[in-house]
């Protein structure tokens, strides 16, 4: 079983406000991450602040597993540990996707698991033409040592050392860029407008 571990407990601090229930399109940023996600695992995990009554709002109708976590302020490290710890036995892979991404697309997200299964690499990443990007895919072997992480410096350590166990897979489109700031979603909204 393959599931996704959206990550969305992070304070929002250069947005200025919840970035992740920010409207975009009519709906709010999680919300597209999550459906993209949703849509292409075989069971989602969402990594929320503590008393996430509006997450889960925004997210209703959704099939999906709320994690909440308090320890936030150590960084992305400690939402992907929360996030793990939740997984139920039969997880095999997970697909850790940063919530305020919300052009993320689906198809992106089969594609790391059939790569995933072809390839058998411990970890795959998706090759956008503008270089690697989010969400990558880690199989059950590394999930040791994604809880040993600590900081705020999230997976990327943990896939410098697998080296060429990591498989990389080409996939078209440009990366999904992150809900940082006002501005970010602004640009966000217009590459909306711009596709078919």
């Amino acid at each position: 079983m393959i599931a996704g571990l959206v990550l969305a407990a992070g304070r929002s601090t250069r947005f200025g406000g919840d970035k992740l229930l920010a409207p975009l399109g009519g709906r709010p940023v999680i919300r597209w991450t999550a459906e993209a996600i949703a849509g292409a695992v075989d069971r989602m995990y969402v990594v929320a602040p503590p008393s996430p009554a509006a997450l889960v709002d925004a997210l209703h109708g959704l099939s999906y597993v709320v994690v909440e976590h308090t320890g936030r302020d150590e960084g992305m490290g400690s939402s992907i540990r929360a996030g793990i710890a939740s997984l139920d036995a039969d997880v095999q892979a997970i697909v850790i996707a940063l919530g305020d991404q919300p052009l993320v697309a689906s198809s992106v997200v089969r594609q790391l698991g059939a790569a995933w299964r072809s390839c058998r690499g411990r970890a795959v990443v998706p090759v956008y033409h503008d270089g690697e990007g989010h969400p990558v895919l880690f199989g059950r072997d590394c999930f040791a040592a994604l809880v040993a992480r600590r900081g705020d410096g999230g997976a990327r350590p943990v896939l410098e050392a697998l080296g060429d166990d990591v498989c990389r897979l080409t996939v078209d489109g440009m990366m999904p860029r992150g809900a940082d700031t006002p501005d970010a979603l602004a640009d966000i909204a217009l590459t909306l407008l711009r596709l078919p």
